[in-house]
C-alpha cells in the first residue's frame, strides 16, 4: 500500500511540475500533458533506477529515459493530437520533426535536459527521502560515483 501511494504521489508531482514549468515556457499547458509527464515521471524515469542499480552509468541512464520519454511524447501525440483531434501539439512545420509530427529534435534536447538535470534527481530523492526506499541513490558516470545523496536519518 505504501508503494502505490508513493506511486501515486510521484505520478502527480511530476504532472504537476512538467505541467508548471510548460505553462511558465508557453504560458498554457493542457491536461494531457499533466498526466503524460505523470506517467514518464513513474514509468520513464524512475522506472530504469528500480529496475537496474545505480551502479548503471548515468549517462545511459538519461539516454535510456530520454528514448522512453520521447517515445511516450510521440504515442500521447498520436492519441491526443491525431486520434482525438484535440491539437494540444503538432511540430509538423518545424525542422526536425518525426514521429507523424508529435517529435521534434529541440524538444528531444530538452528531454535531455529536463530527464537529466531535474527528473533523474527529483524521482529518486522522492522514492528515497519521502517513500523510503533504500539504498540512498548515487550516479556513476564510468566506475567513478560523482554524486551521491545525503543519506537520511531513516537509512542505518
Amino acid at each position: 500500500m505504501k508503494r502505490i501511494l508513493g506511486i501515486i504521489g510521484l505520478f502527480i508531482s511530476c504532472g504537476f511540475i512538467y505541467y508548471m514549468i510548460e505553462c511558465f515556457y508557453r504560458g498554457y499547458s493542457d491536461m494531457s500533458m499533466f498526466v503524460l509527464a505523470g506517467l514518464l515521471g513513474v514509468f520513464c524515469i524512475d522506472t530504469p533506477n528500480n529496475i537496474w542499480s545505480f551502479d548503471l552509468d548515468y549517462r545511459l541512464q538519461v539516454l535510456i529515459s530520454t528514448i522512453l520519454c520521447t517515445i511516450g511524447e510521440g504515442l500521447t501525440g498520436l492519441i491526443v493530437n491525431v486520434w482525438l483531434g484535440l491539437n494540444v501539439w503538432n511540430y509538423s512545420n518545424l525542422w526536425g520533426t518525426f514521429f507523424y509530427g508529435q517529435c521534434n529534435i529541440f524538444f528531444c534536447i530538452m528531454w535531455v535536459l529536463i530527464v537529466g538535470l531535474i527528473g533523474i534527481f527529483y524521482c529518486d530523492g522522492y522514492d528515497y527521502y519521502i517513500c523510503h526506499i533504500l539504498p540512498c541513490p548515487y550516479y556513476k558516470i564510468g566506475n567513478k560515483v560523482f554524486f551521491r545523496m545525503k543519506k537520511g536519518k531513516f537509512d542505518v
